[in-house]
Parts: structure tokens; sequence; C-alpha cells
């Protein structure tokens, strides 16, 4: 009877999920009306370009009223396709309407079914329900509150209105290039990299190589086809040249182009800076012009088309063997042909594609043609924050084995954790190629070389090969021990040579660098040769100012030697695989990869969940998966980036896990839930948190969280990083993250560049045709011309892997005790040196060093440092300002830096300063006169002589011993103006009342005080000026804000333009903010206003010193002012306002003011990350509160 009654109830339960399954499915062809329960008749419709959904007399003339439905993993969007819009979940919980947008998951609804009927809920606000009101608008309410009420209540009916051409998919002949079936043909699977030469002793000759594989090679066995190649361009692909392939087309008087490189930036076409969008029409797999933005092609080409052409001379002796062309890189689509013939068609822009030539080649002179589209049915899924660029842009080479050979080769080794890892198994797994099918016998050596050369494994075999296979594996096994592990600190590296002989003669030889270490994800935390690991990251795109994504091999081992000189320790190849020889880089410096399929439909995530599309997924994760698979660095494998998670990512995952068992990351699959990860991966993953969302989720994870995006690096950015990494450093789930992004994707104008006057006007987004998203491509923590930065040197001293405390500082004994905590996880304290420097009121009077013992990673040492050039207790009392600097330094040089380099460092205050002194009147000066005529006030003596406004009360003119320096009668006001991209304000107005008050007393002792008051909106001001007869003015000032929404709070001044030398004592060198001053110490430091530009693609606020002591400002004779400082200051000192920075577009617009704006504020609000992600930090704004400081002008001669 209970089993029975089972099967009854299983049975109940399939009808009703199958009756909801019926439900929730909507033919892709037909529109739907979303009629109310409630209101009969009515249905939701809008009007207007950025309205609410409201209900309307149902109608089949209101094409608002019309909507497609489209399914993503149980997910619904509701698209109006007569207009592309679709329905989203606002803030303001009403139901509105939008710009289709694949990223924006507000768009996205669960249709649930209620009886007879559905409710609609937001999939990210599961909350809520949509429900009609009495007004006809479609509100967001509490579904726990509203239950099934009638109002939230919807039947989903078929439309008898036609859905337009595009909408509905209206057949038309598919193309190559509008296929998402066809991707390839006749293109080789993917291997790992290797280059092939004749002989073993070939290969050992070419020492270069061999050592640094991603230098260009010598071998005979291959050939580069890098250069200029003949080149043809139209704008679409119906003007293409159809024959240019064939060996009597004639090509000489066409143009020459370089290979590789982008077209774009060669002067054809125009490139285009797109975010979240595409470019071309979405309407997949068809290219189309995207209306509004290309009208039939008004801007760039509807989908522009490249003919390529080469001719190269086989080698001698190549004929007999077989050869292969590979194409490292080719945007987006591209038709190969040689010598007349039809060779094949790729696409998967940044994947490896291969062709073997062998049938069409001849001896002599060969013709290679390749016809490459812009746009193709891949650019859906290579829809990335970045410039969309075509051609070839990597390089092209051709190469040469036996007709039997080695095609491919997979190293992979088990170390044993009871051996610390430095013992265990190695296996060579050899796929040797007969697609010839030929029978025969080759010798294959498999060696093992140890880091030093020497040879620790060697074996030799026979294999037998007959026409029954054209392929077979071989594989090599060797116990290892006494191991070097290669982890990003130590990145040993083994080299596996492999040796095919035919006879015993060597045919082929090529080498692989490989190094042992173990991966272990254990619970929520992933362990590298049984340590746990921070991954200390960064983002990074492939982006060069004058080649665009064309990036030169020395501006790759730039770009690495650069994150390993600043502690960078991870590397996220967004949103794609790099050029092979990167990797090559990664292993030999040290950096632990996230390897990144080219894969993200951003602006049609719908794709995900299309069966048809799963092949070509699953294309681009083998291909990356293939070829990268032998390198060290390559710790996670991502299935790419906000691609949605349909679950066309389920065959991704099970094929990277086929292929090698790496951990598995995908960012999307967020599952309504607050993070990524939840399937199809084996991380969590995160992007853009705020310290909110991390002090509440980093410990509570049951897999790692990788926070993949954060500290969105915009301009003026990268606030609050110390707080972020406290967070991880001290989780119990989160392994790290990347931040967003390394390098500004800004570029020269390909105009400009043919003219050659380009230099120093590099060119953003909103430079070129839409649809773009302003300067969202600046983003790098250093610019497009890659000097160091601010930010850098902030993410240098937040990433450093030595952590500082002062235990005890004791006056009397003349000494600080300091501990050190080794926070590397392989590398000893007895690498480095230790130097520390004692500094007294901004000067080094002082330096001592050591080196350091040999403290084992997440050990401690305590440290008694003696200090020299001054007395802590005798400083103490009077007031002088004792600080110590220490800095750890290689004691011996790397493969990344020097001896020396500097790789932490950390300053402590040991005695504080006092406040400023009182002055002595001096007799013999001069008295201090002081005039009214009627709205002026002056007061002076030649020494010292200022000019007020009574009205207003602000200082007009203020001259020292005869030299002036308030510019234009602009002298100390209130100013709350800051602009920058991560917080884009643009209120100007600084809210002052039209006047105040000025009032002057002559004092007994000589000295002259006036004070003067001004309210306002925003802040009350109260300046106090003390005039001294020596040529002295004291400002005291008291600021009284009144909102906690202030910008800065503090004074603004023009200087005389003559002024522009500056020697300041304050947090130095590098502009520094209050959430971004770790890589700065305090010191004095010089400068000029010119070199205190920063510069930023977009200009912005800029230049800000915190923790100002004293600041000169003076002329090429050094005369000018001194200001020394009392209470908290920071200051800036640039040749344009804010509103200046504010309105330009470029730096090199910017027209100099003929004076100096001299900021000198109590407090200037935090950067934060706002540009992508959270703003300011509470405790970095300013809060409502008085504040006050003093200033002390004097001259200097």
């Amino acid at each position: 009877m209970k089993q029975r009654l089972f099967v009854i109830l299983t049975c109940l339960v399939f009808l009703a999920v199958q009756g909801l399954q019926a439900q929730v499915r909507f033919d892709k062809k037909k529109l739907y009306n979303v009629c109310s329960v409630k209101y009969p008749g009515k249905a939701w419709s809008y009007s207007g370009s950025a309205p609410n959904v409201k209900l309307a007399t149902v109608s089949e003339s209101d094409k608002q009223q019309q909507w497609s439905i489209t399914d993503l993993s149980g997910s619904f969007r509701l698209i109006n396709p007569f207009e592309n819009r679709a329905v989203r979940a606002a803030d303001n919980a009403l139901a509105q309407v939008a710009e289709v947008n694949g990223s924006d998951e507000m768009q996205l609804w669960l249709i649930k079914p209620v009886g007879e009927y559905v409710q609609l809920i937001p999939s990210n606000k599961a909350q809520w329900v949509a429900s009609c009101r009495e007004d006809g608008t479609i509100a967001l309410v509490d579904v726990a509150k509203a239950g099934t009420s009638k109002e939230t209540l919807f039947r989903i009916t078929a439309s008898k209105v036609a859905a337009p051409a595009s909408a509905s998919g209206a057949a038309r002949e598919k193309v190559y290039w509008e296929d998402e079936t066809r991707f390839e043909e006749n293109k080789e699977k993917g291997h790992a990299t290797y280059i092939p030469y004749f002989s073993e002793q070939e290969m050992l000759a070419d020492k270069e190589f061999y050592a640094t594989p991603w230098v260009y090679n010598q071998s005979k066995a291959m050939m580069l086809l890098n250069g200029d190649w003949y080149f043809n361009f139209v704008p679409q692909p119906s003007e293409r040249p159809l024959d240019f392939y064939k060996e009597d087309y004639d090509v000489s008087s066409w143009a020459t182009i370089p290979v590789p490189s982008n077209w774009e930036m060669q002067g054809y076409d125009r490139p285009i800076y797109c975010n979240v969008e595409y470019p071309h029409s979405n309407t997949p797999p068809y290219i189309d012009a995207r209306k509004g933005f290309n009208d039939g092609g008004k801007n760039y080409g509807i989908n522009p088309v490249g003919s390529y052409v080469r001719y190269f001379n086989l080698p001698e002796g190549w004929d007999k063997q077989r050869t292969f062309i590979q194409f490292n890189g080719i945007y987006s689509a591209a038709l190969v042909y040689l010598n007349g013939k039809y060779v094949g068609y790729t696409q998967g822009s940044n994947n490896v594609a291969e062709f073997d030539l062998t049938s069409y080649l001849r001896p002599g002179q060969n013709k290679l043609a390749v016809q490459v589209f812009r746009w193709s049915d891949g650019s859906y899924l290579e829809c990335q924050d970045m410039f969309r660029m075509s051609g070839i842009f990597r390089d092209v080479y051709l190469y040469n084995t036996p007709l039997v050979s080695v095609r491919d080769h997979y190293i992979t080794s088990r170390l044993d954790a009871s051996a610390d890892y430095r013992q265990g198994e190695m296996q060579v797994e050899l796929t040797l190629d007969n697609r010839g099918r030929l029978k025969g016998e080759k010798e294959l050596v498999v060696r093992l070389s140890d880091p030093s050369g020497k040879v620790v494994a060697e074996t030799e075999q026979t294999v037998r090969f007959s026409e029954r296979e054209t392929t077979c594996k071989v594989k090599t096994d060797f116990r290892v021990k006494n191991l070097s592990l290669w982890t990003a600190e130590t990145p040993n590296l083994y080299t596996v040579s492999v040796i095919q002989r035919a006879g015993g003669k060597d045919e082929m030889a090529f080498s692989t660098k490989y190094g042992f270490r173990d991966i272990e994800v254990r619970g929520p935390l992933v362990y590298i040769n049984g340590k746990r690991v921070f991954f200390k990251g960064v983002n990074r795109h492939d982006s060069h100012p004058l080649y665009g994504r064309a990036v030169t091999v020395e501006s790759m081992l730039q770009d690495v030697l650069l994150m390993k000189r600043n502690n960078i320790n991870t590397i996220r190849t967004s949103h794609y695989p790099n050029a092979s020889k990167m990797y090559a880089m990664f292993d030999y410096y040290g950096l632990y990869t996230m390897d990144e399929a080219d894969l993200e439909d951003h602006a049609n995530q719908s794709i995900s969940d299309m069966p048809s599309w799963i092949p070509a997924f699953v294309d681009r994760i083998d291909r990356m998966v293939l070829r990268d698979r032998n390198h060290p660095s390559v710790i996670f494998w991502s299935l790419g980036n906000e691609c949605g998670g349909g679950n066309n990512f389920q065959a991704c995952y099970d094929a990277a896990k086929r292929l090698d068992p790496r951990p598995v990351h995908h960012e999307s699959a967020r599952d309504g839930k607050e993070f990524g990860g939840n399937r199809f991966s084996d991380l969590y993953s995160k992007m853009y948190p705020s310290m909110g969302w991390m002090d509440q989720y980093v410990n509570s994870f049951d897999k790692p969280m990788f926070i993949c995006e954060y500290a969105h690096a915009m301009g003026n950015a990268i606030g609050n990083l110390t707080e972020y990494w406290n967070s991880i450093e001290s989780s119990s789930s989160t392994i790290g993250g990347a931040i967003w992004d390394w390098v500004d994707q800004a570029i020269y104008e390909p105009v400009e560049i043919k003219q050659g006057n380009y230099a120093g006007r590099l060119h953003t987004g909103y430079d070129f045709p839409g649809p773009h998203q302003g300067n969202f491509c600046s983003n790098g923590i250093i610019p497009a011309t890659r000097e160091e930065t601010p930010k850098l040197k902030e993410v240098k001293a937040v990433y450093q892997y030595i952590k500082f405390r002062l235990e005890n500082n004791d006056k009397n004994g003349n000494e600080v005790t300091v501990s050190l905590k080794n926070t590397y996880n392989f590398t000893s304290l007895a690498d480095f040196d230790l130097r520390w420097e004692t500094v007294k009121d901004g000067y080094v009077v002082g330096a001592d060093s050591m080196q350091l013992a040999d403290v084992a990673p997440y050990d401690s040492v305590s440290l008694t440092l003696p200090l020299s050039g001054a007395d802590l207790k005798k400083a103490s009392k009077n007031g002088e300002e004792v600080m110590i600097n220490l800095t750890v330094r290689q004691r011996k040089a790397t493969v990344w830096a020097g001896a020396g380099h500097e790789v932490a460092q950390k300053q402590f205050e040991l005695t504080s300063r006092a406040g400023l002194p009182e002055l002595r009147i001096n007799a013999r000066v001069p008295k201090l006169a002081v005039k009214k005529e009627g709205q002026s006030l002056t007061v002076g003596n030649g020494f010292v002589d200022a000019a007020f406004d009574t009205t207003t009360g602000r200082m007009t003119a203020l001259r020292l011993n005869g030299l002036d320096v308030i510019y234009g009668g602009e002298g100390f006001i209130f100013d709350n103006h800051r602009w920058i991209e991560n917080d884009r304000f643009e209120k100007t107005e600084n809210g002052l009342e039209p006047t105040g008050t000025c009032e002057a007393v002559e004092e007994a002792s000589g000295n002259v005080v006036v004070k003067t008051v001004r309210k306002g909106s925003l802040c009350d001001t109260e300046i106090t000026y003390v005039f001294y007869p020596g040529g002295v003015m004291d400002m005291d000032v008291k600021l009284t804000p009144k909102t906690a929404d202030l910008r800065r709070t503090g004074l603004v001044c023009s200087v005389n333009a003559g002024l522009n030398n500056v020697d300041y004592y304050a947090y130095g060198p590098w502009e520094n903010y209050n959430d971004r001053h770790a890589g700065c110490m305090v010191g004095r430091y010089r400068t000029t206003v010119e070199d205190m530009v920063v510069p930023y693609v977009k200009p912005q606020s800029m230049g800000n010193r915190e923790g100002l002591r004293e600041l000169k400002l003076t002329n090429c004779q050094g005369r000018g002012v001194s200001i020394q400082t009392e209470g908290g200051v920071s200051f800036s000192a640039l040749r344009y306002t804010d509103a200046d920075l504010m309105k330009a577009n470029h730096l090199w617009e910017l027209q100099e003011r003929p004076c100096i704006i001299l900021h000198l504020d109590a407090l200037v609000r935090g950067l934060g990350n706002a540009s992508c992600g959270p703003e300011t930090m509470l405790k970095y704004k300013i809060p409502q509160m008085p504040f006050s400081y003093k200033l002390r002008f004097s001259a200097c001669d």
C-alpha cells in the first residue's frame, strides 16, 4: 500500500512539474500580452522614453503592449521587440522599461504559476512581486504580505500581433560568419604550445629561447610570417573581393598593412569602445547595423572585411614533411586560402587557430590569403569591456614537422604532501600524430632537467605505428625527488625536452618549461604546496596606446615586471586567453594566473542558455585548456565573464574538468544571491563588494570566495584598499581578489598617428563612435603609457608581504622595538635587509641597516633598533616630530628586480610635533597701519601687507616682503567642489551668503587682528588673521559644516603664478588622500606645480597631499611664501580649478590659468570606489562637526 501511494504521489508531482513547465514555456517566434486579473481587459503597456509600466486597454494597435518572452535558466526577459526595451524592477519599487541590457539582472523575472494565472517576481528581488495599483501603475510589493491577491495575478496570452522580422528570427540564408554552429572548419585540435627544431643540437643552440621562451626563436623548422601583408578593406561583406585568393588575382596595387596589427589603428574604419553593448545589432547570430548608432553604416562599417595576402617561399626540404600555419589571434572570423584553394575557417578571436597546409603547399613561392570579418556570430561571445578592434593581431607563423610526429604533450605530477611536496611522480603524455596512416616506428626521448640544467630523469622508448590508427598516446612516468618547487615567490622551472628520432637520427625536438607545484582546494581555502595562499591580483586587458590590442612582447614584459616589482602575485587574464608567450613570462617570473576563456555574451546573456551555441562555447574552453595546461602559473580556469548562468556552462565546466583537474571559476550563476559561482564553479565569485558586504560575508562560505573584480581604478581611485585586505587576510573563506584593472585602455587617435602628431594626446571611449560608456575603458592602476602612479604605490604597500608593528618606543634608551611578521608563503626574511632612518622634522638625520634573520613564513621577529641623529626624550620635550622609516629590501638580485629593490615599507611616529610657537614682537620694525576706505580694509608696514573686501570679508591681497602672494583679488574662501570619476560631484557653488563681516582690531602689542565671518548653506567660515609687524601672518580657521555630504572643507585661493616651485613637508611623494596613503610617508619633498598634475585620461581633481606640516612656494630666484600649519591640513597646488578639470575631456585641452590654485583643506573626502562599486566609506567622509586649523605665513628669501 505504501509503495502504491508513493507511486501515485510521484506521478502527481511529475504532472504538477510538467504543468508548471508548460505554463512557463513561451514560443520565441510569438508575442504575448500580460493581462491583469484584477482589471479585466487591461494589459501591461508603457509610453515615453523612460516610463513606468502601466495598464492600458488591450489593443492590437498598441505596440507597447507586445512582449517577446525569452528564457534564461528559468528566468525570463519581457522584451518589446519594436523598441528593444525590457521590463525591469527599478530601485523605486516600480516596474519600468529600459533598453535591453543583457547584464542587467533586474530585467530578469520569475514567472510563478498560481493556478491558471501567474505572478511575476524579480529574479534578484524575490521578496517583491508585481502588483497593479488603482492608477494602473505596476508596483513591486512585499510578496509575503501580498500573498495571491488579485492585484498580483496576471494572465499571459499569445498576441495576434506578429513579431517583427528581427525578433522572430525570420529565416535568412546563413553564411559562415552568421552561423553559431559553424565556428571552425578544417581547424587543428588545440594542443600545448611548442616550437619544433630539426634536432636537439639546434634546439640547445637557441639559448635565449630555450631559457626564456617568449622571445622570437631561431628554429629552422619555423618561419615567422609577421611583417607587411597586402591589404584590402571594405565596409561590408557584399563589397569584399571574392576571388582575391586565386593565383591570377593581382594584388600588387593594394596597400600594405603590418601583421600583427589592428586595422583600426592603421587608419581603416574606427576603434569602438563598448562595455555592456554590441556595436552591431543584437540579433544573434546575424550581424546588422545597430539602429540609432550606425544606421546605414554612417559611423563605421556595418561589418567590415579585411582581405590579406602574403607571399612566401617554402624553405628547402619542407615539402617532404608536414607544415602547419598558426594564427595566434584574429578578430573575429577568418577564411584561409593557400595557392587558390580553400583551407579552412576560424572563429574564437583569442584562441589559437592552426591549419595543416601540407597538401596545399608547393616548393618555391606560395600565396597565402586570409579574409577577416570584423564581426561574426562569435562576436556575440566577445562582448568584453574594451575597444573592439579587428584583424590579424597576434603572431602568424609556419612550422614544419615529420609526417608522423609528436603533436601534443601533457605534463602532470603528483607530489607527496608527507615529503613537503618535494618528491612524487611525474607523467608526460605524448600524442603521436599519424594522420597519413603510415606504418613504422619512432624513438621518443623524454628528458627532465632541473633549474640549473642538470639532467635528473630520462627515458627512451620505441613507438610503433600503423595505418590502422591516426593517433596514439605514449606515457612516460618519472619518480622525482629533492624538487625545487614552483610558486609565484619561487618560480623554479624545470625543462622537459622531447626528442623524436627515426633510425637513431634526430628529426624533431622541442622543450617546455615546467614547474612542480600542488594545488588543493581544501574546504573554503586554496593551498599551494600545502600553504594557504592569498591571491593579490589584478585584471589585465591586452591594450597598447599605439598598437591597440596588438600588444608587443616588450609591453607584455613591462607589465609582468611592473606587477612583480609592486607585490602583485596574481593576474586574471580578463577576459580571454592572452598570447601564449605571456604565460611563459608568468611561469618564469612567478604570477599565479586565472586563465579566462574568451566567453562574454554580456549584452545578451540568454545565449548562454541556447543549446545550439553549446559546441561554440565548449570549443573555446577546450582550446584554452589544451594550450595552457602545462603552465605551472595557471592555478584556475575561468569559464568567462559576465555571461550569465545559462546551462551551456554545465558543458563548459565538464569540458574543463575532462581535460584538466584544476579549480574552475565562473563569475556568473548568481541564482538570486549577492555573489556568483553558485553553479559550474569550484569557487564563489564577487564583483565590487562594499566593506559592509565584506564584513558580513568573508567568513561565511563553504567553498573559496574570490573577489574577481574590486577597487575599480578609474581615474583618481582605489580608496580603502587597506580595509579590503584587512578583511581578506583575517577571513576564513576568502582567498583574495583582482583589482579592476591593470592599465588604462586609452589609445592614440589613428588619424593623428598617421600624421605623426599623436604624442601626449591619448584618446578614450568618448572620442570614438558609440555606443560607448564614456571613459569607462580607462580604469587602470597605471596609464596606457605604463609609468608608475600613486595608485600603483598604494597597491604595492597594501599587498606587501611584511607586516610591521611598533612594540616599544623607549625614549630614555633612544631606541625602538619593532615586530616584523613574514607573510610570504615560501620565502624567508633572510633574503632581505632592513634599513631604518631617523627622521626629525622631516629631515633624515640618521640611518642604519641590518640583514634580517632566517624568519620563516608566518613567523615574526622583534628587533630593537637604536636611533641616531635625534634624542627622543629631548625631542618630545621640545615638540619636535621624530619618525622612523622602515624599508625592507632584497639582498640579492632576482630575475624581476635588482639587489636593493624595496619590497615593504612602514613609518611610525615616535614623538609628536608641537603647535606653532608664539611669536615675539620685534620693536625695531615699523608699526602696522590699518586703513578703511569704502569697502576696502588694508593692513601693512612693508614687511607684510594685506587687503580685504569688507562686504564679504575675503582677503583680496597679500604681500610678504614686497612679493605679491595673492593673485587677482582671489584670497582665501571656502570651497566644496571636488570632481573625480569615483564621485561625479558637479555642484561648484560654495553656498556662501553674499556678504560677511570684517573687523580689525589693533592690539597693544602692535599686532593687528582681522576677524572675518561668513555664513553659508554648506558651511560657516570664521577666519581670524593675525598680522605681526615682523612680516608674519597667522590664520586661525574655523569651519562649521551644515551637512555631512561635503567633498572638502577648507579654503582655496589664487596665488602668484611665478611661485611654481613646491617644497612641502607632508605625506608624499605621491598624490594621496585620507583613504589612500599607505604607499606614502611623511617627509620633505620637492616638486613643481606642473609636476603635481597626475595625467589621468579624463582630467579630474588631483594632486592632494595629506598631513601638511609646512609648504613653501617659491619663484626661480628662491623668493616666495612659507606656510606652516597647526592641526590637520591637506593641500594641492595646480594651475587649474576643479571646475576646469571637471569640464575638460583631455589634459591637452586644459588652459592654464595665470595663477596657481592653492587648496588648504581641513579635510577632503576620501576617494572610495564608486565609479563601479561602493562610495566612500563613512569614516573617510567629512562629518558634520566643527573643524579648525592654523596657518602661519612668512616670506621666503
